[in-house]
Formats: C-alpha cells, sequence, structure tokens
C-alpha cells in the first residue's frame, strides 16, 4: 500500500514537472543594490515547443554601452487593466545607462550553450516614499539576431521587498510560451515579434542583425509632472490613479 502511494505522489510530482515551462537554475554573474545577471544553461529551460529556441548561441557577444541604449531604449508597452489602457517605456533612460555596461560585460561572458537573466528595479524619483519598479528579461544572440524575452515589466515591488537582494531578485519563470498578461510590448518597425504556435508572441522581441545599425535611441520628453504623480501612484486611490492616467498617459483601445 505504501508503495502504491509513493508511486502515485512520484508519477503526479513527474507530470507537474513536465508540464512547467521557464528556468528551473540560474547562476548568478554580478549584481548590484539595482541590477543582478545570470546565466541560465539551455538545458535547463523547459518549453512545450522545443525548437522555438535554439539549443545553441552565438556567444559571447560583443555590443557597446550605446548600442544597448539603442536597443533598449524604444521598447514600449501597453498595460490593461480596469481603469484604463496605459502606454509607458519598459525602461527609463537613466536605468538603462545604469546598468548597459555591466550587461555588456555579461554577454560577453556568457557562453553558447547560456542565456542570459536580467533582473533591474529601478525608482526614477529616488524618493523614500515611492516604490521601485522591477523587470525581468532574457536576452541572448543568434547568428542573426538578438532575442529578449520578457516576463516581469515594470512591476511593483514592496516596500518590505526593495531592500534585500534575495527579495528583489526572486521572479516568476519567463514562460517561452504564449501567456495571458495583462502587460505586453507594442509593435515597431525597430524589430519582429517571435512567432510561437503560429502566433505572434509579444513579450518576445527579435532584433535583426544585418538592421542593427539602423536602430538609435530615440530622446524622450521627460515631464516632471509625471514623475512626481508616478511616485505617489501605489498611495492614490483608484479614482485619482484613472483621473491621473487619463490627463497623463493612458490611452483608448
Amino acid at each position: 500500500m505504501k508503495f502504491k502511494f509513493f508511486f502515485f505522489v512520484l508519477l503526479a510530482f513527474t507530470l507537474f514537472d513536465a508540464c512547467t515551462t521557464g528556468v528551473r537554475s540560474r547562476d548568478l554573474l554580478f549584481r548590484n543594490n539595482e541590477f543582478a545577471i545570470y546565466s541560465v544553461k539551455r538545458e535547463n529551460i523547459r518549453l512545450k515547443v522545443e525548437k522555438s529556441l535554439d539549443s545553441r548561441f552565438a556567444h559571447p557577444l560583443e555590443i557597446s554601452e550605446e548600442k544597448i541604449l539603442d536597443v533598449l531604449g524604444n521598447l514600449r508597452y501597453k498595460q490593461e487593466s480596469s481603469y484604463g489602457n496605459l502606454d509607458r517605456y519598459v525602461f527609463e533612460e537613466a536605468e538603462i545607462k545604469d546598468f548597459a555596461s555591466d550587461l555588456a560585460d555579461g554577454l560577453q561572458r556568457v557562453k553558447p550553450d547560456e542565456l542570459l537573466l536580467v533582473v533591474s528595479k529601478y525608482n526614477s524619483v529616488k524618493s523614500v516614499v515611492s516604490h521601485y519598479e522591477r523587470t525581468g528579461f532574457y536576452i541572448w544572440s543568434t547568428e542573426s539576431s538578438i532575442e529578449i524575452l520578457f516576463g516581469e515589466i515594470q512591476k511593483e515591488i514592496g516596500f518590505e521587498e526593495q531592500g534585500n537582494y534575495f527579495d528583489w531578485s526572486r521572479i516568476p519563470d519567463i514562460s517561452f510560451d504564449h501567456t495571458p498578461d495583462a502587460s505586453f510590448l507594442l509593435p515597431s518597425s525597430q524589430f519582429q515579434f517571435r512567432t510561437v504556435e503560429g502566433f505572434k508572441n509579444k513579450r518576445w522581441v527579435v532584433f535583426d542583425k544585418k538592421e542593427l545599425s539602423r536602430v538609435k535611441f530615440e530622446k524622450r520628453k521627460v515631464s516632471k509632472s509625471k514623475e512626481i504623480a508616478k511616485s505617489v501612484d501605489s498611495d492614490m486611490t483608484p479614482e485619482k490613479r484613472i483621473q491621473r492616467d487619463e490627463e497623463d498617459e493612458v490611452i483608448g483601445d
């Protein structure tokens, strides 16, 4: 009887593990107070469709800090909610400039059978009453492209988590498959979305290396009032927040 019980427990665990996608382990390469990069073995990544991700990559990759700003600086995402649809940049310009050097170093250290996993937290206001926001993504290189797959995008971190590395660096698995999510990247002429099982994955962007020289960072107009409003966003009532967004960054369907 005991044998049957343990057999069914083991079988259930095996089936659950087989259906799980995402990273199983990661090795820290570098971290500071607001940024961390890890190497992840390709063999440790589970996918429903294995052929959607190469088994070997064009690593290491030499890329300048300026080109990292070009690639990441124009990415925008849309966040849907019952209050409206928010259109924002994935990264602050200063955020990218803070981690560009370390990311460039990481891409030169990563091996052909590995991807880089990146976790960045940033507080553009630098105020004790404002929250940090966290973004997690994979980045890797093939012979013809630079590819980026996002997990969380500008996810607010609680005050009790944002000061401890072991808390703010703990992110959910990033799925290479289609998953329902309220946040997704907006299309651009600078990249293509990766097609997975016949549908575009709007969290997975592909930059053609042949066209990379044409990808240039576009300067932004920054409104100080928006930055101040964002710093107290978590303390506002839903009614006040949507009123602010309507005047600010919310776009219609």
